[in-house]
C-alpha cells in the first residue's frame, strides 16, 4: 500500500508510444522565481490534445505550439527552450523556467515500462536524459534509498552540454478513514486528488458511493479494529464514524498501537474531554494521549457543512508535509 501509482502522464505516454501515436513529453527542467509549477512537473503533448499541465497560461500555450512543431518535424531529438515569464510572455509572475522537450519514439517504450514498474513497486531510481540526445538515450538507475531531492527535476552540466535529471518520488502516506458519512463522503471526494492511499471502512451494508477514486480501497467489513492492529506502523488514522461509542472504541485500539504516523478524530472539545479522561483512566499514558487531535481541520473554519469540514481536513494534512514531493506526514 505504500507504493506509488503509476503516474498519469506517463502511463498515457507509454499507451501513446505502444499505439505509434506521436507525442512529446514536457518536463519542468529547472525553474527559478516565481513560477506556476516546479521542476519535475510533467505534460503530454500530442497533435490533438494534452495531459497535465506545466502552468497554464500563455506559458503552456507556448510550449504546446513548441512541442506540435516538434512533431510536425518527424523524429527528432530533446530539446531545451527557456522562458522568462515577464518579458518572454508578459505573464506577471516573474521567474523564469527551463523546459525539456523530449518525443517519443517506438524506443521510448523501454524506459517509461521500467520507470512505471519501479513507481508502482515504491521503488527509488534517477534518470538521465541528455539535451539533444534521443529520448531512448535515457540511463535508468535504481537507488537503494530515498532521493534527496524526490519526485523533481534538475539540469545537470556535463562538458558543453546538460543533462536532464529527475528522481523518483517518495511513497505515498497510508491514511485509514473510519466512517463513511457526509463528512467522510467529502474528505474523500477531496483525497481522490491527492497523494494519499486512502484506506475506507465503514461496516454499514451499502454506505460506500458507487463511484470510488482509484487511490481508495474499500472496507466494508466489521473487523475494524484488526485492520488497525494490521495497519503499517506510520499508517495515519482518521476516526469519524456514525457512533461516538465506535469512535471510541477505534481511538483506543489506535492508541494501543503505540506506533503510528497520527490520529484525528471528529467531534468537539467536550468530546475530546471525555474521551482523554475515560482513556486516562484505562491507563493510557498521558504522551500517548497528547497524539488524540480533535477537533480535526485547519483552525479558522467554522462551517460546519461537510464539504467545508473536509476542505479542513485536507488542508491540515496538506500542511504537514510537501504535496510536491509527495506528502510526508509527521505524528
Amino acid at each position: 500500500m505504500n507504493a506509488r501509482p503509476a503516474d498519469m502522464v506517463l502511463t498515457i505516454a507509454l499507451a501513446s508510444v505502444e499505439m505509434g501515436r506521436p507525442a512529446v513529453l514536457v518536463t519542468i527542467a529547472a525553474a527559478k522565481g516565481s513560477t506556476p509549477r516546479v521542476p519535475g512537473t510533467r505534460m503530454l503533448v500530442d497533435a490533438d490534445g494534452i495531459v497535465g499541465s506545466v502552468g497554464g497560461g500563455q506559458l503552456e500555450f507556448e510550449i504546446i505550439a513548441s512541442a506540435r512543431a516538434l512533431l510536425a518535424q518527424g523524429p527528432s531529438v530533446t530539446v531545451r527552450q527557456h522562458f522568462i515569464l515577464g518579458p518572454d510572455l508578459r505573464q506577471c509572475c516573474g521567474g523564469a523556467l527551463d523546459i525539456v522537450l523530449e518525443p517519443l519514439a517506438p524506443d521510448s517504450a523501454d524506459w517509461l515500462r521500467q520507470v512505471l514498474a519501479w513507481e508502482s513497486a515504491g521503488r527509488f531510481w534517477e534518470s538521465s536524459l541528455a539535451v539533444g540526445a534521443p529520448s531512448s538515450a535515457r540511463c535508468l538507475t535504481l537507488l537503494a534509498d530515498p532521493p534527496v531531492e524526490p519526485g523533481t527535476a534538475r539540469l545537470r552540466k556535463v562538458g558543453e552540454g546538460s543533462h536532464l535529471v529527475e528522481t523518483s518520488g517518495m511513497p505515498w502516506p497510508t491514511l485509514y478513514l473510519f466512517g463513511a458519512g457526509h463528512v467522510g463522503r467529502a474528505l474523500v471526494r477531496l483525497l481522490g486528488d491527492l497523494p494519499f492511499h486512502v484506506v475506507w471502512s465503514d461496516a454499514r451494508e451499502d454506505i460506500f458511493p458507487s463511484a470510488i477514486p482509484g487511490n481508495v480501497a474499500t472496507d466494508a467489513g466489521d473487523q475494524m479494529v484488526e485492520l488497525i492492529k494490521a495497519a503499517p506502523a506510520d499508517a495515519h488514522f482518521l476516526v469519524m464514524t456514525h457512533s461516538h461509542a465506535l469512535d471510541f472504541e477505534l481511538v483506543q485500539a489506535i492508541l494501543a498501537k503505540e506506533t503510528f504516523g497520527s490520529l484525528g478524530l471528529i467531534g468537539s472539545d467536550t468530546k475530546k474531554a471525555r474521551f482523554v479522561q475515560r482513556l486516562r483512566a484505562d491507563g493510557v499514558p498521558a504522551e500517548t494521549l497528547a497524539r488524540l487531535q480533535c477537533p480535526i481541520g485547519i483552525p479558522g473554519i467554522k462551517s460546519k457543512i461537510p464539504a467545508a469540514i473536509a476542505i479542513a481536513v485536507a488542508a491540515e494534512l496538506l500542511a504537514r508535509g510537501n504535496a510536491a514531493t509527495g506528502v510526508q506526514l509527521a505524528g
